[in-house]
């Protein structure tokens, strides 16, 4: 079982699984194939996996409305992310999210959608890519806490001035409905980032 390493919070547990399965080395009667896309397949098996590896009934995940996955019954908080080499997941006692991305020069592409003009003022030059990818990747676990859509990831949700360490925290503030700011705690590891939140509160 390919568990890279397990990371326990006051609210929370997280599975970061490393992919090295190709599609018929997972449990294939633990959850049915999402697509016919075999990478696709790979990592969405290695989520579950994750969840499972945190003793998580993956058979009991639906989706709502707006695509979250939730458990059936009152059973704990789930979250998953996955990318070309890594999966993660966070079961937990509270709403949750979790980004697990592979830190690529292809962000630049996309940044000024997301980076607030406060934002560009604290990402330096010799880590700018780790911190592109560290405020998308909080970004996108705190929409998977939300859970809902119409989401400006640029003007809803802006972080607070923060210097990029291997494992940290930063402040992100959410306007979308009604002001909160949020804890997101972050991993940099094998040139990825692993951002998750939990919402506490």
């Amino acid at each position: 079982m390919p568990v890279l390493k397990k990371i326990q919070t006051e609210h929370s547990e997280i599975c970061l699984w490393k992919i090295t399965e190709q599609v018929d080395g997972f449990d294939l009667d633990l959850v049915p194939l999402e697509s016919d896309h075999y990478t696709r397949n790979t990592q969405w098996l290695a989520g579950r996996a994750a969840l499972d590896a945190l003793d998580i009934d993956v058979a009991k995940i639906v989706k709502d409305d707006f695509g979250k996955p939730h458990l059936q019954g009152k059973g704990k908080q789930i979250s998953l992310s996955h990318c070309k080499q890594y999966a993660a997941a966070i079961a937990s006692k509270v709403p949750v999210g979790i980004d697990i991305e592979q830190i690529t020069p292809r962000i630049e592409r996309i940044a000024e959608r997301f980076v607030h003009e406060d934002e560009w003022r604290f990402v330096k030059e010799k880590d700018r890519l780790t911190m592109l990818y560290l405020l998308w990747s909080g970004k996108e676990a705190l929409y998977k806490l939300y859970g809902k859509k119409a989401v400006d990831f640029r003007n809803h949700m802006i972080a607070s001035p923060f210097e990029v360490q291997k494992q940290g925290w930063f402040h992100l503030n959410f306007t979308k409905e009604q002001e909160q700011t949020f804890l997101m705690q972050y991993e940099v590891y094998d040139n990825h980032t692993l951002v998750w939140v939990e919402d506490s509160l």
